[in-house]
């Protein structure tokens, strides 16, 4: 069953880097993302790129974050849209789509669901929506953008 979830900028360029943004659309019936979140991913996109046109046909959903006291605080600790990303997916009730580590750390303490990029190849994997034969290919293309990934997690997304 799809679900909504709200996502971090990281994993959503990520996939717009390599080319495999509509993988998130085999899992998800809609992105939510913050207003950072949005601005952070469509910079430098232009506006006929698979990011602007995912908002235009709605499933990537702009969503302003309401008044949060603890806005604030967690931007003493972390940027501003994982600040966003996590009050946000706190207020709606929804798990969260996030890769840095601190941020990851500070949704954990906050009792939030979360997964990351990795989680999202997994399942996708998992419901067999990612073949035995492209999981290699997006691991060569995520280390191509640079995305850090263990030997370990790789050797399990392959398996």
């Amino acid at each position: 069953m799809k679900e909504l979830i709200v996502a971090d900028s990281s994993p959503l360029i990520t996939l717009l880097n390599i080319g495999r943004f509509n993988l998130l659309g085999k899992l998800f019936t809609h992105i939510i993302v913050p207003s950072m979140v949005a601005e952070e991913v469509g910079r430098g996109e232009t506006s006929d790129s698979v990011w602007f046109t995912m908002q235009q046909s709605g499933f990537v959903r702009l969503v302003i974050l309401p008044a949060d006291q603890r806005l604030s605080v967690l931007l003493l600790q972390i940027d501003p849209g994982e600040s966003e990303a996590i009050l946000l997916a706190d207020q709606l009730k929804l798990p969260l789509l996030i890769d840095d580590k601190a941020g990851r750390k500070m949704a954990s303490l906050m009792g939030l669901k979360i997964t990351g990029l990795v989680g999202i190849l997994g399942a996708l994997k998992k419901q067999g929506e990612i073949t035995s034969t492209e999981m290699p290919e997006i691991l060569d293309a995520l280390e191509n953008v640079e995305f850090r990934l263990s030997v370990d997690l790789k050797r399990r997304l392959l398996e």
